[in-house]
């Protein structure tokens, strides 16, 4: 059972953390080559980078819910790499839900206000 967690947990990581790692460091350069683009292309670019991190972040809950269970079964919930990681983890959770995505939405208001006028 604790393989079969693990493994849930590390493909969980992979496909939830990674396209937001991604998404999100791509998100700014995008939204600055919005203005000088004409077309809606570019701003629609930048929606979809959002909307991927929205998305993902969401799904990126099941990344510490399957490596708790994993430290549950194997008994280490009281280690420090353990403690450790849940403190990291946290952290990024916490600057992505309460600085990364909402400055996005401002940067896409910001962008549809100028592409309104």
């Amino acid at each position: 059972m604790t393989k079969f967690l693990l493994t849930l947990h590390v493909l969980a990581a992979i496909v939830a953390v990674g396209p937001v790692t991604v998404a999100a460091s791509m998100f700014p350069p995008a939204a600055r080559r919005v203005p000088a683009a004409d077309g809606a292309v570019a701003l629609g670019t930048v929606r979809l980078l959002h909307r991927v991190c929205r998305v993902y972040a969401a799904l990126g809950v099941s990344v510490p819910v399957l490596g708790l269970a994993t430290a549950l079964a194997m008994g280490v919930l009281g280690s420090g790499w353990l403690i450790t990681s849940i403190t990291l983890t946290a952290a990024a959770a916490g600057l992505l839900v309460a600085f990364v995505l909402p400055r996005q939405e401002e940067v896409l208001e910001e962008l549809d206000a100028g592409r309104a006028v």
